[in-house]
């Protein structure tokens, strides 16, 4: 019984030895998990090349004229393209606006930045604010005045406008002399102007 005492704990001492090297062995050792590593982040795609919006090209528009003594109006139009003026009762220079196609985008662009009507006539050049009116064109309306007569008049000797919001919304129209007829649609408008005005002159 005791040499069997001996025995064990001689075993238990020389498998001490092994069993600490082979905990201590780096082949031996499970190998440790890894963190995954993070997945590298996508470049974002290139913005797409816009495509430069071409110019639309002018259009040569023809005068129209209705006069008569509760009439004085002027009208060049070029499809569904126009510009119009029209003498009020009160003597106001009524100026109408529709720029043809895409009326639709127009209007939307109108809500954010202000649609004008660019003039140029015999070397000069102006500007009118527009409005979009509930039947879907645009209109500016004028006082009477002698500024507003020889504006007028200098679109009616030959000159083009062009009504513009952006650069995608822009059309212009070459307007011809109008020649006699728009000689009576002028003396019309400047009696109407000046009977709403007083002053006769």
């Amino acid at each position: 019984m005791r040499a069997y005492h001996v025995n064990g704990w001689w075993r238990g001492l020389a498998l001490a030895p092994l069993l600490s090297l082979l905990a201590c062995d780096p082949a031996i050792t499970p190998a440790q998990p890894q963190p995954e590593s993070a997945p590298l982040p996508v470049p974002p795609a290139p913005p797409a090349k816009s495509q430069a919006t071409k110019p639309r090209p002018p259009l040569d528009a023809a005068w129209s004229f209705e006069v008569s003594d509760g009439v004085c109006r002027a009208r060049a139009s070029a499809g569904a393209a126009m510009v119009s003026l029209d003498v009020a009762d009160d003597g106001t220079l009524v100026i109408d606006a529709k720029p043809g196609a895409d009326i639709a985008a127009y209007l939307h662009a109108a809500r954010r930045q202000p649609s004008l009507l660019k003039v140029v006539a015999e070397g000069e050049n102006w500007q009118w604010r527009l409005h979009a009116t509930p039947a879907h064109q645009f209109e500016t309306r004028l006082a009477p005045s002698k500024a507003a007569l020889a504006q007028s008049l200098l679109m009616l000797r030959g000159s083009s406008v062009t009504m513009s919001i952006t650069s995608a919304q822009e059309q212009t129209l070459r307007l011809a002399p109008a020649g006699s007829p728009g000689a009576a649609w002028f003396a019309c408008a400047k009696t109407r102007m000046q009977s709403a005005a007083g002053d006769g002159s």
